[in-house]
């Protein structure tokens, strides 16, 4: 019996797929509120993005578009080290980073749209800056309900460990590789 001679690295595949169940499967938001919830999966973020109070209520408009054209940078971002993966090129190992980076990228736009504020002049007395103070209080006031309800869900987790473990991996190999290429021309120049 012959062995195969294809090396695959097991745990990239591992970790890509703990993100893709992670992205597609598995919620990464979840607003509760008793017997009503909102489930919100990775490749649905930037409709959250986009739309945070209709879209965490359930009640706003379904951003079709923004969500699939998200899904479909998903998709690339998980496809991009799979390639990697099964062409066994050392050098598209940096492609591992590619979902470490969507989810950042896209945790810190959430983070950033979600604690913007509407900026109002305090010693402004017309009755449009009375109507900004207004909105003011009951966007916060809805946003900290909304907030007391939101928690991160299990996707979120999975997906973020293999992304971390894709990075990781990415890093240990582009390391051992300088570390070769500094071996080689130190071999070279003796």
């Amino acid at each position: 019996m012959q062995q195969s001679s294809v090396n695959i690295d097991r745990a990239a595949l591992v970790a890509l797929a703990a993100i893709i169940v992670g992205w597609f499967l598995m919620a990464t938001l979840v607003v509760d509120f008793g017997l009503w919830q909102e489930r919100i999966r990775f490749y649905e973020v930037w409709s959250v993005i986009q739309d945070p109070g209709g879209r965490l209520s359930g009640v706003g408009r379904a951003h079709a578009l923004t969500t699939l054209g998200f899904a479909l940078v998903c998709a690339v971002a998980v496809m991009a080290p799979a390639i990697s993966i099964v062409r066994k090129r050392k050098e598209l190992r940096f492609t591992y980073l590619i979902p470490l980076l969507v989810m950042v990228i896209s945790g810190g736009v959430l983070y950033a749209k979600s604690t913007a504020a509407i900026h109002t002049d305090a010693n402004v007395h017309s009755a449009s800056a009375l109507f900004a103070r207004m909105a003011q209080v009951a966007v916060s006031r809805i946003g900290d309900t909304v907030a007391a309800r939101l928690s991160i869900g299990l996707g979120a987790y999975v997906a973020l460990l293999g992304s971390c473990l894709l990075a990781v991996r990415a890093l240990t190999s582009l390391r051992s590789a300088a570390a070769r290429a500094v071996a080689a021309e130190s071999g070279s120049g003796n």
